[in-house]
């Protein structure tokens, strides 16, 4: 009988044993369990964080580019709203200069623009005058366009004709015979630069007359008479267009400005803005003396200064264009 007591006994001592192991293996699962659930919670609550923070980075994103796009209009919009205005300035100057030189309708013709600032005056625009070699410009001009548009390149040729010659400055008929083939390039460096008048003829003749002149038309929104057409004329609107169209098409005519810049040998609008780069076109024939161009300074400026049988006209020209950009220079500084 004792011993079988001792057995049961030794029996419930493992039972209790057992019990004792259940319990602690239950509390180190519920332990895990828990472990795993804040670790979860706190996984998902970085998540979300992680999430707001790219969000706001996205929308702040947003409104920086939202705020720069508005700037960028609202600088596009007052750029564009600057309204053209007479500079009143200008408009004192050149009737003082008038005053003091005798000038008048009848030979004197005058522009001015101010790019940046939109100011503009012009004396006597609509009256056709002899254009003389200012023509050169726009005719080269028609050029480059061709060169652009590959329908033709520098290298070139063209016939030069007997009836091409004509007396003038330039070396086309020193370097060249009738007969020959001249590059584009020479003949475009010749009739700009020197302004060799055999040099444009060979240009204009090669596109016909007539067609050349209805196609520098193109550079300009005046309205044309027939004399236009048929005879070397034109006027301060016309030339003031084909400045603009120059101007704004730079790119593709940097080599024709170039050429410009070192036109007339400091004559004319050069002879008293040596400190300014100037590029221009002179022009004179049976007492028409006339210059345009444009002057870098402060502000970008287009010029032209045309006349008709007026002594000393070069050394006028020259005046004229120093004291308007003096004018404007010197108000841009105060």
């Amino acid at each position: 009988m004792s011993k079988k007591g001792k057995h049961s006994k030794k029996k419930e001592d493992k039972l209790k044993i057992n019990y004792k192991m259940l319990e602690i293996g239950f509390f180190i699962f519920v332990i895990i369990a828990i472990g795993i659930i804040i670790y979860s919670y706190i996984t998902k609550a970085k998540e979300e964080v992680n999430e707001q923070a790219e969000e706001q980075k996205k929308e702040e994103s947003i409104e920086t580019a939202s705020i720069e796009e508005s700037t960028t209009e609202k600088t596009d919009v007052q750029e564009t709203n600057i309204e053209e205005t007479i500079d009143t300035n200008i408009e004192k100057l050149i009737n003082q200069i008038m005053t003091e030189n005798n000038l008048n309708e009848n030979n004197f013709f005058f522009f001015f623009y101010n790019i940046e600032e939109k100011k503009y005056y012009f004396y006597n625009e609509t009256t056709y005058f002899t254009a003389a070699s200012t023509i050169k410009v726009p005719v080269a001009m028609l050029y480059y366009d061709k060169i652009a548009d590959g329908e033709m390149s520098l290298s070139d040729t063209l016939i030069y004709s007997s009836d091409d010659y004509e007396v003038g400055d330039g070396s086309t008929v020193a370097d060249y015979s009738v007969g020959d083939r001249i590059p584009i390039s020479y003949l475009l460096e010749q009739t700009i630069v020197n302004s060799d008048n055999t040099a444009l003829n060979i240009l204009v003749h090669s596109l016909e007359y007539e067609t050349c002149k209805e196609a520098i038309t193109k550079y300009t929104d005046a309205e044309l008479t027939e004399e236009f057409y048929s005879s070397n004329v034109a006027n301060v609107l016309y030339y003031y267009d084909v400045l603009q169209y120059l101007y704004q098409n730079a790119d593709k005519y940097s080599q024709l400005i170039e050429y410009m810049k070192i036109s007339s040998g400091g004559e004319y609008l050069k002879a008293n803005l040596p400190q300014y780069v100037v590029a221009h076109k002179y022009g004179s024939y049976e007492g028409y003396v006339h210059d345009y161009g444009i002057i870098y300074g402060k502000n970008t400026y287009l010029i032209g200064v045309f006349t008709k049988g007026i002594a000393n006209a070069n050394d006028l020209i020259a005046d004229i264009g120093k004291e308007v950009i003096d004018c404007v220079e010197t108000e841009k500084s105060q």
